[in-house]
């Protein structure tokens, strides 16, 4: 059963939603007077001591209410209606103040009523939007030469899903922020195939990353190759396929060696192995190897 304390908030209720929405008028289907005589009646014919009558009621009620909030638009000229999708959030927005104080209400006297809640969900998305968009354009896709996957983000799953639309990328970076997180490299290199790439970064995984997946011989064109501050214990068997490669850095891992990789590597200019465990012999032999490649190891 249904309490008077809900009774009473529910009413209240509608009344605070129609002061919200108050000067957004006419509708898709029905005047705004129709709604509001449709919204009365239910009002008045609900036996709201019956809860799968007053829920369902409730649900016509928001379904009724954001049709008058949305209503209006008719009535402005051809260049406000570039506004309709700002004006929609708008509605969902106190919507969701409608709601929450309802459900609130529904728990009884010690219900908290936590009618910021909705504000401050919207700014976490807001958030979310700016680490990682929900809406990119077609041209944003075809034009956009760097794409950086970064599995620290809650919200990175939004951009993975994106990864085959994108045409133009040249420089991918892959990392797993400051701490590290848990990463599919093979998923990520597949989704990446066709991309032009040029530079490619897998980076700061620390633990995650424990090897390179075959996946990467798909981008015969890199000239940059970054791996630093992963686990990585060796090269993978086909990096020696990189002929354009003219950057490698594998600093900050466990690596012991180079070799046999290294060996076709002729157009390496820089090779960063700072704080890995390759010996000094090997270095001596690297540079004996390639005379024309800075070898950085510090």
């Amino acid at each position: 059963m249904i309490n008077r304390q809900f009774i009473k908030v529910l009413r209240g209720g509608i009344f605070l939603l129609c002061f919200l929405i108050a000067g957004s008028l006419s509708a898709q289907n029905l005047s705004p007077d129709q709604i509001r005589q449709k919204m009365a009646k239910i009002r008045q014919s609900t036996n709201w001591n019956d809860s799968s009558a007053a829920n369902k009621a409730n649900e016509e009620i928001q379904k009724l209410a954001k049709q008058l909030m949305l209503s209006g638009k008719n009535k402005f000229a051809p260049d406000k209606l570039q506004n309709k999708e700002e004006e929609e959030k708008n509605v969902d927005f106190k919507m969701g103040l409608w709601k929450q104080m309802m459900k609130a209400a529904s728990e009884g006297e010690s219900a908290d009523i936590l009618l910021g809640k909705p504000v401050r969900e919207e700014i976490v998305e807001e958030h979310k939007e700016a680490e990682s968009p929900k809406n990119i354009t077609p041209e944003f896709l075809q034009e956009m030469t760097l794409l950086v996957i970064d599995m620290s983000l809650s919200t990175i799953q939004r951009t993975i899903d994106l990864m085959q639309n994108y045409q133009s990328i040249k420089t991918l970076i892959i990392t797993g922020g400051k701490n590290g997180a848990p990463v599919n490299l093979q998923e990520l290199l597949k989704r990446a195939s066709k991309y032009p790439l040029e530079n490619l970064y897998i980076i700061n995984f620390g633990l995650f990353v424990t090897k390179i997946p075959e996946q990467i011989n798909q981008f015969s064109n890199l000239s940059y190759l970054g791996m630093f501050n992963n686990k990585i214990s060796q090269l993978p068997k086909n990096i020696s396929s990189f002929t354009k490669l003219d950057s490698l850095f594998i600093d900050i891992n466990p690596i012991t060696t180079l070799f046999p990789a290294i060996n076709s590597m002729k157009n390496l200019k820089t090779l960063g192995i700072a704080k890995t465990s390759i010996s000094d012999a090997e270095i001596k032999k690297i540079q004996k190897l390639l005379p024309g490649c800075k070898v950085i190891i510090k």
